[in-house]
Protein backbone atom coordinates (compact mmCIF):
# COMPACT_ATOMS: atom_id res chain seq x y z
CA UNK A 1 0.00 0.00 0.00
CA UNK A 2 2.82 2.39 1.04
CA UNK A 3 4.66 1.05 -2.38
CA UNK A 4 1.72 2.63 -4.53
CA UNK A 5 1.10 5.52 -2.45
CA UNK A 6 4.49 6.52 -3.39
CA UNK A 7 4.77 5.46 -6.93
CA UNK A 8 1.45 8.17 -7.47
CA UNK A 9 3.20 10.52 -5.28
CA UNK A 10 4.95 13.82 -6.40
CA UNK A 11 8.16 12.83 -4.93
CA UNK A 12 8.84 9.93 -7.42
CA UNK A 13 7.54 11.77 -10.71
CA UNK A 14 9.99 14.51 -9.68
CA UNK A 15 12.85 11.98 -9.00
CA UNK A 16 12.24 10.14 -11.88
CA UNK A 17 12.18 13.27 -13.97
CA UNK A 18 15.73 14.41 -12.74
CA UNK A 19 16.46 11.31 -13.34
CA UNK A 20 15.93 10.70 -17.08
CA UNK A 21 17.30 14.16 -17.74
CA UNK A 22 21.09 13.23 -16.47
CA UNK A 23 20.87 10.14 -18.45
CA UNK A 24 20.05 12.16 -21.45
CA UNK A 25 22.72 14.83 -20.54
CA UNK A 26 25.26 11.90 -19.82
CA UNK A 27 24.61 10.02 -23.12
CA UNK A 28 24.96 12.89 -25.15
CA UNK A 29 27.81 14.09 -23.62
CA UNK A 30 29.27 10.55 -24.63
CA UNK A 31 28.64 10.43 -27.32
CA UNK A 32 29.90 13.88 -28.76
CA UNK A 33 33.00 13.00 -26.46
CA UNK A 34 33.57 10.09 -28.52
CA UNK A 35 33.24 11.52 -32.02
CA UNK A 36 35.45 13.95 -30.58
CA UNK A 37 38.08 11.42 -29.42
CA UNK A 38 37.69 9.56 -32.60
CA UNK A 39 37.57 11.87 -34.97
CA UNK A 40 34.63 10.57 -37.07
CA UNK A 41 33.32 13.67 -38.55
CA UNK A 42 36.96 14.60 -39.58
CA UNK A 43 37.81 13.53 -43.28
CA UNK A 44 41.60 13.96 -44.66
CA UNK A 45 42.63 13.79 -48.03
CA UNK A 46 45.44 11.73 -48.89
CA UNK A 47 48.05 13.44 -50.33
CA UNK A 48 50.30 11.79 -53.71
CA UNK A 49 53.54 10.44 -52.50
CA UNK A 50 54.00 8.36 -55.28
CA UNK A 51 57.28 9.03 -56.46
CA UNK A 52 58.48 10.34 -53.40
CA UNK A 53 61.15 7.92 -51.44
CA UNK A 54 59.84 5.81 -48.35
CA UNK A 55 61.65 8.59 -45.89
CA UNK A 56 59.44 11.65 -48.10
CA UNK A 57 56.48 9.45 -48.08
CA UNK A 58 56.20 9.02 -44.37
CA UNK A 59 57.01 12.32 -43.46
CA UNK A 60 54.35 14.04 -46.21
CA UNK A 61 51.67 11.30 -44.60
CA UNK A 62 52.03 12.08 -40.97
CA UNK A 63 52.07 15.64 -41.91
CA UNK A 64 48.87 14.93 -42.72
CA UNK A 65 47.45 13.15 -39.88
CA UNK A 66 47.64 9.65 -41.34
CA UNK A 67 50.11 6.79 -41.13
CA UNK A 68 52.77 5.32 -43.91
CA UNK A 69 52.96 1.39 -44.50
CA UNK A 70 55.25 -0.46 -46.87
CA UNK A 71 53.11 -3.62 -47.48
CA UNK A 72 55.06 -4.77 -50.86
CA UNK A 73 58.20 -3.97 -52.79
CA UNK A 74 59.34 -4.75 -56.44
CA UNK A 75 61.80 -4.51 -58.70
CA UNK A 76 62.67 -2.65 -61.96
CA UNK A 77 65.81 -1.72 -63.25
CA UNK A 78 65.13 1.51 -63.96
CA UNK A 79 63.34 2.33 -61.16
CA UNK A 80 64.75 4.57 -58.03
CA UNK A 81 65.56 2.29 -54.91
CA UNK A 82 63.34 2.91 -52.32
CA UNK A 83 60.48 5.27 -54.41
CA UNK A 84 56.89 4.74 -53.55
CA UNK A 85 55.54 3.11 -57.01
CA UNK A 86 51.62 2.60 -55.83
CA UNK A 87 49.49 4.05 -52.83
CA UNK A 88 46.29 3.02 -51.30
CA UNK A 89 44.03 4.26 -50.78
CA UNK A 90 45.24 6.43 -54.23
CA UNK A 91 46.24 10.33 -53.76
CA UNK A 92 42.83 12.83 -53.06
CA UNK A 93 41.03 10.09 -51.47
CA UNK A 94 39.60 11.46 -48.55
CA UNK A 95 39.84 9.38 -45.15
CA UNK A 96 39.42 9.22 -41.96
CA UNK A 97 42.52 10.96 -39.60
CA UNK A 98 44.95 8.45 -38.15
CA UNK A 99 44.23 6.12 -41.31
CA UNK A 100 47.14 3.80 -42.86
CA UNK A 101 48.12 4.37 -46.59
CA UNK A 102 49.66 1.03 -47.61
CA UNK A 103 52.59 2.24 -49.69
CA UNK A 104 54.65 -0.35 -52.68
CA UNK A 105 58.39 0.88 -53.54
CA UNK A 106 61.02 -0.24 -55.73
CA UNK A 107 63.53 -2.48 -54.07
CA UNK A 108 67.15 -1.81 -54.55
CA UNK A 109 68.26 -5.54 -55.60
CA UNK A 110 66.89 -7.74 -58.18
CA UNK A 111 65.26 -11.37 -56.84
CA UNK A 112 67.24 -14.13 -58.05
CA UNK A 113 65.31 -16.58 -59.80
CA UNK A 114 65.98 -20.73 -60.55
CA UNK A 115 66.78 -21.12 -64.27
CA UNK A 116 65.09 -24.17 -64.78
CA UNK A 117 65.89 -24.47 -68.47
CA UNK A 118 67.04 -28.11 -69.41
CA UNK A 119 69.30 -29.93 -72.73
CA UNK A 120 66.55 -31.36 -74.51
CA UNK A 121 63.62 -28.46 -73.86
CA UNK A 122 61.58 -27.27 -76.94
CA UNK A 123 62.97 -24.09 -77.40
CA UNK A 124 59.60 -21.85 -77.91
CA UNK A 125 58.48 -23.06 -73.73
CA UNK A 126 62.81 -21.99 -73.33
CA UNK A 127 61.49 -18.61 -74.43
CA UNK A 128 58.57 -17.88 -72.47
CA UNK A 129 60.16 -19.75 -69.15
CA UNK A 130 63.15 -17.26 -69.40
CA UNK A 131 60.55 -14.22 -70.67
CA UNK A 132 58.32 -14.92 -67.61
CA UNK A 133 61.40 -15.26 -65.24
CA UNK A 134 62.90 -11.50 -66.49
CA UNK A 135 65.82 -12.59 -67.93
CA UNK A 136 67.39 -10.77 -71.08
CA UNK A 137 68.53 -13.48 -73.40
CA UNK A 138 69.70 -14.02 -76.86
CA UNK A 139 69.73 -16.82 -79.07
CA UNK A 140 72.45 -18.70 -80.71
CA UNK A 141 72.12 -21.63 -82.82
CA UNK A 142 74.43 -24.84 -83.39
CA UNK A 143 73.82 -27.65 -85.99
CA UNK A 144 73.19 -31.11 -84.69
CA UNK A 145 70.48 -33.86 -85.85
CA UNK A 146 69.36 -35.58 -83.05
CA UNK A 147 68.27 -32.06 -80.92
CA UNK A 148 66.96 -30.07 -83.67
CA UNK A 149 64.72 -27.30 -82.19
CA UNK A 150 65.55 -28.31 -78.73
CA UNK A 151 67.58 -26.53 -75.98
CA UNK A 152 71.12 -27.28 -76.27
CA UNK A 153 71.95 -25.22 -73.08
CA UNK A 154 72.23 -21.67 -71.77
CA UNK A 155 75.32 -19.94 -71.21
CA UNK A 156 76.15 -16.61 -70.06
CA UNK A 157 77.71 -13.94 -72.04
CA UNK A 158 81.12 -14.92 -71.09
CA UNK A 159 80.25 -18.26 -72.54
CA UNK A 160 79.95 -19.93 -69.35
CA UNK A 161 77.63 -23.00 -68.85
CA UNK A 162 74.72 -22.50 -66.74
CA UNK A 163 72.91 -25.15 -65.16
CA UNK A 164 68.76 -25.75 -64.67
CA UNK A 165 69.33 -25.40 -60.70
CA UNK A 166 71.78 -22.22 -60.65
CA UNK A 167 69.71 -19.07 -59.66
CA UNK A 168 70.48 -15.57 -61.53
CA UNK A 169 69.21 -12.48 -60.53
CA UNK A 170 66.88 -11.14 -62.27
CA UNK A 171 67.34 -9.25 -65.79
CA UNK A 172 71.47 -11.41 -65.81
CA UNK A 173 71.54 -11.37 -69.76
CA UNK A 174 72.08 -15.24 -70.95
CA UNK A 175 72.63 -16.64 -74.40
CA UNK A 176 69.82 -19.87 -75.35
CA UNK A 177 71.92 -22.16 -77.28
CA UNK A 178 69.08 -24.21 -79.42
CA UNK A 179 69.81 -26.77 -81.74
CA UNK A 180 69.05 -26.79 -85.58
CA UNK A 181 69.35 -29.50 -88.25
CA UNK A 182 71.06 -27.98 -91.21
CA UNK A 183 71.04 -28.71 -94.97
CA UNK A 184 72.30 -25.56 -95.99
CA UNK A 185 75.64 -26.34 -98.37
CA UNK A 186 78.81 -24.53 -97.99
CA UNK A 187 82.10 -24.56 -100.36
CA UNK A 188 85.11 -26.24 -98.88
CA UNK A 189 87.47 -24.22 -98.43
CA UNK A 190 91.70 -25.20 -99.70
CA UNK A 191 93.46 -25.05 -96.84
CA UNK A 192 96.38 -26.89 -98.04
CA UNK A 193 99.46 -24.51 -97.80
CA UNK A 194 97.88 -21.36 -95.47
CA UNK A 195 99.53 -20.70 -92.22
CA UNK A 196 97.32 -22.39 -88.94
CA UNK A 197 95.51 -18.64 -88.02
CA UNK A 198 94.45 -18.18 -91.87
CA UNK A 199 93.16 -21.97 -91.87
CA UNK A 200 91.65 -21.81 -88.54
CA UNK A 201 89.47 -18.36 -89.60
CA UNK A 202 88.53 -19.85 -93.01
CA UNK A 203 86.85 -22.98 -91.16
CA UNK A 204 85.37 -20.84 -88.99
CA UNK A 205 84.02 -18.28 -92.09
CA UNK A 206 82.76 -21.68 -93.47
CA UNK A 207 80.53 -22.70 -90.73
CA UNK A 208 82.47 -26.37 -90.03
CA UNK A 209 84.05 -27.73 -87.35
CA UNK A 210 87.16 -29.02 -86.26
CA UNK A 211 87.77 -32.55 -86.36
CA UNK A 212 91.10 -33.95 -85.71
CA UNK A 213 94.21 -31.65 -85.94
CA UNK A 214 97.62 -33.23 -86.13
CA UNK A 215 100.68 -31.49 -85.44
CA UNK A 216 103.62 -32.27 -86.65
CA UNK A 217 105.32 -31.43 -83.25
CA UNK A 218 103.99 -29.80 -80.18
CA UNK A 219 103.45 -26.08 -80.59
CA UNK A 220 105.11 -24.34 -77.52
CA UNK A 221 104.21 -20.66 -77.70
CA UNK A 222 102.13 -18.28 -80.05
CA UNK A 223 105.19 -17.91 -82.49
CA UNK A 224 105.17 -21.40 -83.04
CA UNK A 225 101.38 -21.37 -83.88
CA UNK A 226 102.19 -18.54 -86.32
CA UNK A 227 105.21 -20.65 -87.86
CA UNK A 228 102.71 -23.90 -88.35
CA UNK A 229 101.36 -24.82 -91.98
CA UNK A 230 98.58 -26.79 -92.84
CA UNK A 231 99.85 -29.65 -95.31
CA UNK A 232 96.36 -31.74 -95.76
CA UNK A 233 93.47 -31.74 -95.05
CA UNK A 234 90.29 -33.80 -95.37
CA UNK A 235 87.94 -34.16 -97.08
CA UNK A 236 90.22 -33.11 -99.80
CA UNK A 237 90.48 -29.83 -101.13
CA UNK A 238 88.51 -29.85 -104.89
CA UNK A 239 87.82 -26.79 -106.83
CA UNK A 240 83.70 -26.05 -105.98
CA UNK A 241 83.14 -28.97 -103.79
CA UNK A 242 80.45 -28.44 -101.21
CA UNK A 243 79.95 -30.48 -97.71
CA UNK A 244 76.89 -29.80 -95.35
CA UNK A 245 77.63 -26.61 -92.94
CA UNK A 246 78.82 -27.94 -89.33
CA UNK A 247 80.63 -30.69 -91.14
CA UNK A 248 84.41 -31.65 -89.53
CA UNK A 249 87.46 -31.42 -90.92
CA UNK A 250 90.67 -33.02 -90.69
CA UNK A 251 93.92 -31.08 -90.93
CA UNK A 252 97.71 -32.05 -90.29
CA UNK A 253 99.94 -29.53 -89.66
CA UNK A 254 103.36 -29.22 -89.60
CA UNK A 255 105.74 -27.04 -87.86
CA UNK A 256 109.18 -26.41 -88.71
CA UNK A 257 111.47 -26.78 -86.67
CA UNK A 258 113.69 -24.14 -85.73
CA UNK A 259 117.84 -23.92 -86.90
CA UNK A 260 119.50 -24.93 -83.36
CA UNK A 261 116.90 -26.52 -81.76
CA UNK A 262 117.07 -30.60 -81.12
CA UNK A 263 114.35 -32.39 -83.31
CA UNK A 264 111.33 -34.14 -81.40
CA UNK A 265 109.29 -36.50 -82.46
CA UNK A 266 107.23 -36.38 -85.04
CA UNK A 267 103.34 -36.43 -83.91
CA UNK A 268 102.78 -37.64 -87.36
CA UNK A 269 104.38 -41.23 -86.37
Amino acid sequence: MRLLRFLISRTFWVQLGVAVVLGGIGFVAMNVGLRAFTRHSERIAVPEVVGLDRTGAAVSLEAAGLRSVVIDSLYNADGQPGAVVEQDPAAGVEVKGTRNVYLTVYRSTPPSERLEIEEGMDANVARILLDVKGFAFRERYAPTDELAGLVLGVESTAGDSIGPDDRLPKGAELVLVIGERTEQQVVLPDLVGRSFGQATRAVEEAGLLEGRWRWSRLALDAMDTARAVIVSQLPEYVPGRQVRAGSEIDLEIFLPEIEGVEDSESLFE
